[in-house]
């Protein structure tokens, strides 16, 4: 029963990392405190996609940038797998502590 279990962890950790599972998905994996440190992450690489989208100098609108100072949703839109994937990376280093996730991954289902 517990290697069904860990099969599981493994399953989702490979689909994360893949970038087939939403941000908020993987969020309501964690338990409250190793969330706030994986939302925190993902803030990070929203980030980094963003003043990557700013440094480019071809803004989305002509008038410029209307993101200043804040996360642009449109370079995430254009690179949405690769995001998801960075996302997952970044999950998985987590849920790879079984002390990480929410208490329903011990309960074996």
């Amino acid at each position: 029963m517990m290697s069904g279990a860990f099969d599981k962890a493994d399953q989702t950790m490979a689909h994360a990392i893949g970038g087939r599972l939403a941000k908020e998905a993987l969020a309501r994996m964690l338990n409250p405190s190793s969330r706030q440190a994986f939302l925190a992450a993902c803030a990070r690489i929203e980030r980094r996609y963003t003043e990557a989208c700013t440094s480019a100098n071809d803004p989305c609108l002509e008038s410029g940038c209307s993101c200043e100072d804040e996360v642009c949703l449109q370079p995430l839109v254009r690179a949405d797998a690769e995001i998801r994937r960075a996302y997952g990376a970044e999950w998985a280093t987590l849920f790879a502590d079984p002390d990480n996730r929410d208490p329903f991954w011990a309960s074996g289902d």
